[in-house]
Parts: structure tokens; C-alpha cells; sequence
């Protein structure tokens, strides 16, 4: 596969155009679910994984489940949607002008059947239309979850919720948002901002056109069960929102919100001041680059949530007693992120940093041993397209987070079921010991990366347990 970013300034037919000569007429391009950044793929191959140690990321090297839908993945989302006790996923399909063009963009419910998703969604939206983010809440107080679908496009669709029920959600939206001239919802964040019991919904916005690009982030308040419609919060600055997290970051006992960017704005904090949220950001990072994803978690241990940035590359900003500063920068040279998110992956009781990106494709977790991230991510995964939304969830039951990945493309969704690793000789998790495990040892030899015999070291003894392994592991 060769993928090339296209200009955003060049009108898209004349993109398609000159990508079509230099490519001989094979050629598709990708547009994100914001309209910001278009891809040129000149070929479709398979995708491919590689892991630095398997028996510590327990993920294959190739999806366990894929589905044969041919969509745009804007959100995912893992949770029982039906109340049987599984997990099913949600999906928020969006549209664009991509070519050659998409059928269709509904969204869907994927129902968990015995520990694996249907095949086929039997959950389909009554209504199309552009879907950047789903969430899953409880917002009309009721036992059932709900879905909210943060909507937009071009054509600034207002968002919707679908309620749930016993059996699973209606297909047919039962509230509509109504913003201030509309607005082209990127990402929403369920919240309870006011500490009254119900959810309210925080979302990152932005307009629809150089000619109308920006828009402010807004708060839709819940009362008693009813989220109003017209938000009655909005923020100061109107800019280009694309992801939000929520987490008391100062200690105070209220969730203050972190917002990532694009270009020209600086990704920051707006503090929850007992209620309501500030209308500007108390913390900036300082720098106006653009930003996609952005996510809280203790890293380091300390009880206070450190601060992920979809950045170029990814940057986690840790937190003292209430204080942001740049703490870790990935090593990989990264641009045009998707989503991120962290989730104790390897089950050592601390979280570890997954993340998509939509101009490559690539998926990427790093590893959290002790406190510290990993510098160059432990398990990868290379999509055949271009990469979208990221999401964790327990689907094969065995009480291990299994990664969901979403893709625009032929291939829109995938699983990648979590499984122990029983053969520490088996570095790269393929289930054989073989010439691939060997190369591995010896480039970490005197280091812990090829540690087979558990005494923290790669050493002879690590390479003898390996040459007794042979083979396909037990």
C-alpha cells in the first residue's frame, strides 16, 4: 500500500485527477470524519502486525474478527447494549466526499453472540446521516443505555440520541440537538458536570467551510432525566474542537475538561469550577501544531491523571499536585492521529496508551512498565487503509480487554481478541518459537526485552530456554 497525504487547498477532483494518472487509474481516496485530511491510497494490500514482545501485549499479529462492510468507522464504542451480559459494539459511520464515493453511512450495533460479534449488524439506524463519535450513557435515567451520536458533515446534521430499551436501543433517534447556527459535532463527551445525578453531554465543534470554519464548545444540560436541546454553556473561543476527556485534574472534586485542537489553536483544560465549566482553558500546552486525541490516566502512579495528546509526535503531560509539564514524547515521527485511548492492556495494573492514526493507518500501543511509558510502542499493527477509532471491550469473555479497530475502507471494522501468552520464548506472539524469536534475543541481549527465564536479563540461560522451545509453543 502507498498512501500520500493530499493538500487540503487543492480542490478534490483535480486531486483526483492528477492521482489518477500518476497511478494508472487505481487509486481511492480517504477523507477523515472532520473533512480535514485527505489520503491518497494507490493500492490495496492486507494489513500487517509486529510486536516487540508478544507475551506482554496479548494481541496477534492479524485480526481475530473482521467484518466485509465497505464504510467510514467515525466511533466505536464497547458496552452491553442488550442487557445480556456481553458486550456488544457500537459503531458511528460518517460520510464524505471520498472516492470513489461510500453507499451508504448508518450506524450500527454489532450484538456479541456466545463471545464473538455477529457477523452482520442486526442493529441498523433508521436515519443516515454524517456520524463523527458515539457514546454510551445513561441519559434519560432510565436502566437502558443510551447512545449519542455526535453528528455534522457538511451539511451540519444535528446530533441525536437513540434511547435505550429492554432488548437494545431504538434505531429511531428520540432527541435532536439544536446549536446556535448549527454545528458540525466532532467528538462528545458524557459527563456529569453539576454532580445533580443526571449525564450531561460536553461536545467539540467546528463549522463547515474555510469560509465558516470555527465554532465554540458547548454543554448540554440534564435535568431530572430531560438533556435540553439548545445548549445553555458555551465557551469563549471558537475554534476547531476535536476530542475531549474529562478527569479531576487539580484535586478540587470536580472533572475539569481537556480539548485537543487543530492548527492555529492551542490544545488545553477548561476547569470545572464546582459545577460549570470556566468559558477559557485554564492550562494551554502553548503550541498552536495541530492535535487529535486526548485522553486522562494515572501513568505514573502518583493519584493524580496525566495528560495524552494526539501531537506530533504523542505527548503525555505529566501531572504534579495539579500542575501539567512534558513528561514523554513517543519516538516515531507521527502526523494526522485519529483516536487514543489507554486501557491496562497487559494486566499488570497500570494503564498503557493505544492510538490510531488516520494518515498512515497505523495502530500503536505502548506499554506501561512501572510508571513510564515505553518510547517506541510495543505491539503494531498497519492497517490496509487509513486508520479511525480505536476502542476496548471484553467481547471473547475471558476477562481481558480485546482491542476494537476502526477503518475507512472495505474492511471497516476488526478484533483483535486479548490472549495469554503462554510461551515467554515466543517474542512476537505468532503461537512459534522460530528464527524470528531468536533475532530478537540476541538484539536485546544483556537488556530485559528477551528475558525468557525471568531473571531480568537476556543472558545464555534465556538463549538455551529458547533453543528448548523450538518449535510451536505448548
Amino acid at each position: 500500500m502507498n498512501i500520500n497525504p493530499l493538500p487540503m487547498g487543492l480542490p478534490l477532483l483535480t486531486c483526483l485527477l492528477a492521482a489518477s494518472v500518476a497511478a494508472g487509474g487505481n487509486v481511492r481516496v480517504e477523507v477523515s470524519e472532520d473533512g480535514r485530511e485527505r489520503i491518497l491510497i494507490r493500492a490495496e494490500e492486507g494489513g500487517t502486525g509486529t510486536a516487540g514482545r508478544g507475551s506482554a501485549v496479548p494481541y496477534g499479529l492479524t485480526p481475530d474478527w473482521e467484518n466485509d462492510l465497505r464504510r467510514q468507522v467515525g466511533g466505536l464504542q464497547a458496552a452491553d447494549m442488550n442487557g445480556d451480559e456481553l458486550i456488544d459494539v457500537v459503531v458511528g459511520c460518517y460520510d464524505s466526499d471520498s472516492y470513489p464515493p461510500y453507499e451508504h453511512w448508518y450506524n450500527y450495533i454489532y450484538f456479541n453472540i456466545g463471545g464473538e460479534l455477529e457477523a452482520d449488524p442486526s442493529w441498523i439506524s433508521t436515519d443516515e446521516v454524517s456520524t463523527g463519535d458515539v457514546q454510551i450513557a445513561f441519559i434519560n435515567d432510565d436502566p437502558y443505555p443510551d447512545i449519542f451520536a455526535a453528528n455534522g458533515g457538511y451539511v451540519m446534521s444535528p446530533s441525536v440520541i437513540y434511547f435505550g430499551a429492554e432488548g437494545g436501543p431504538s434505531m429511531t433517534p428520540g432527541w435532536v440537538s439544536a446549536e446556535p447556527s448549527a454545528a458540525w459535532n466532532n467528538y462528545a463527551l458524557p459527563l456529569d458536570i453539576d454532580h445533580d445525578g443526571d449525564t450531561d453531554i460536553v461536545t467539540a465543534n467546528q463549522g463547515n467551510s474555510p469560509y465558516d470554519p470555527h465554532r465554540p464548545m458547548y454543554v448540554f444540560y440534564n435535568n431530572d432525566g430531560a438533556l435540553e436541546n439548545v445548549p445553555s454553556w458555551q465557551s469563549a473561543e471558537w475554534s476547531i474542537q476535536g476530542f475531549l476527556s474529562a478527569a479531576d485534574f487539580d484535586g478540587d472534586g470536580w472533572e475539569d475538561v481537556a480539548v485537543s485542537k487543530w492548527v492555529n489553536f492551542e490544545s488545553g483544560v477548561y476547569r470545572n469550577a464546582q459545577g460549570a465549566l470556566e468559558l477559557t482553558p485554564i492550562w494551554t500546552t502553548g503550541d498552536d501544531d495541530s492535535d487529535k486525541g486526548v485522553a486522562w490516566a494515572d501513568v505514573d502512579g502518583n493519584d493524580w491523571p496525566d495528560l495524552a495528546l494526539g501531537h506530533d509526535p504523542t505527548q503525555l503531560f505529566t501531572n504534579d499536585n495539579g500542575t501539567l509539564s512534558l513528561g514523554w514524547s513517543g519516538e516515531e515521527a507521527y502526523y494526522g492521529h485519529s483516536d487514543l485511548r489507554f486501557c491496562d492492556v497487559d494486566g499488570d495494573g497500570d494503564q498503557d496508551l493505544a492510538e490510531i492514526h488516520f494518515s498512515n493507518g497505523h495502530v500503536r500501543i505502548y506499554l506501561n512498565n512501572d510508571g513510564v511509558l515505553d518510547s517506541s510502542p510495543s505491539w503494531m499493527y498497519d492497517c490496509s487503509s487509513v486508520g479511525t477509532a480505536i476502542a476496548f471491550g471484553d467481547i471473547s469473555g475471558n476477562g481481558r480487554p480485546d482491542l476494537i479497530v476502526g477503518n475507512s475502507g472495505d474492511v471497516s471494522l476488526m478484533v483483535f481478541y486479548a490472549e495469554d501468552f503462554e510461551c515467554p520464548a515466543d517474542f512476537d506472539g505468532d503461537g512459534d518459537v522460530d528464527t524470528a524469536d531468536l533475532l530478537f534475543l540476541l538484539g536485546a541481549w544483556g537488556t530485559p526485552e528477551g528475558d525468557v527465564d525471568g531473571d531480568g536479563d537476556t543472558d545464555t540461560a534465556d538463549l538455551l530456554a529458547l533453543l528448548g522451545a523450538w518449535g510451536e509453543c505448548p
